[in-house]
């Protein structure tokens, strides 16, 4: 009887030291899995009007290197009420950030960001291997698919910390050019310059 008596104790014992760290190894799991997923959400999201990526864009970015370089993914959107057609686009975009400063602790600038951006543009006419009907070399450029270059600023604020999860909101300003309209004012002079630029405003919530 004495002896039945001391296996349930040391089989209770045994559960119980068993047991406890497996609680701690799951506790410490879920946090570990948490902090994994956090990593891959975007630093950023960000809505933008016009910018040659649609009349209204929204996209995420991830930071690298200290803020000093960018990754971003835009969808756009052109409504048929400025358009030929309603239109669908995609965006790929890598920004520079090479020097910022704070005006104050709730205020910084960052003065020059520097930009290349591959865009998508979907539709039957916005092609991007050549169509069997245009004789061989007709075009050497196709309208679906283009790049650029910009350049921009933004400044960085506390707007909304308080309020959201976000750590702050940026506004944004940019002015670009796309290769193919670069190219055609490099061989037509008398295109106006207004024709080949593209303005940009945005506002960004930071993670």
């Amino acid at each position: 009887m004495w002896k039945q008596w001391h296996f349930k104790i040391a089989l209770i014992v045994l559960l119980v030291h068993l047991c406890n760290p497996v609680n701690t190894y799951g506790q410490y799991s879920q946090k570990t899995d948490s902090a994994k997923y956090v990593r891959f959400l975007p630093d950023y999201v960000k809505l933008q009007f016009a910018g040659g990526i649609g009349l209204l864009s929204i996209g995420v970015g991830y930071s690298f290197f200290k803020e000093k370089l960018e990754v971003s993914y835009f969808y756009g959107y052109v409504p048929k009420a400025v358009s030929i057609d309603d239109l669908h686009s995609v965006s790929l975009q890598v920004t520079a950030k090479f020097f910022r400063f704070k005006a104050n602790k709730n205020i910084e600038i960052v003065p020059l960001n520097v930009g290349w951006f591959i865009h998508h543009t979907f539709g039957n006419e916005y092609w991007i291997t050549l169509p069997s009907h245009y004789p061989a070399e007709y075009y050497w450029w196709s309208p679906g698919r283009n790049a650029g270059i910009f350049l921009g600023g933004e400044i960085k604020t506390k707007l909304l910390s308080n309020k959201t999860p976000a750590s702050g909101t940026a506004f944004c300003a940019r002015v670009g050019s796309r290769g193919l309209y670069l190219t055609s004012k490099f061989g037509n002079s008398a295109i106006p310059f207004r024709d080949i630029v593209e303005f940009g405003f945005g506002v960004a919530l930071y993670r």
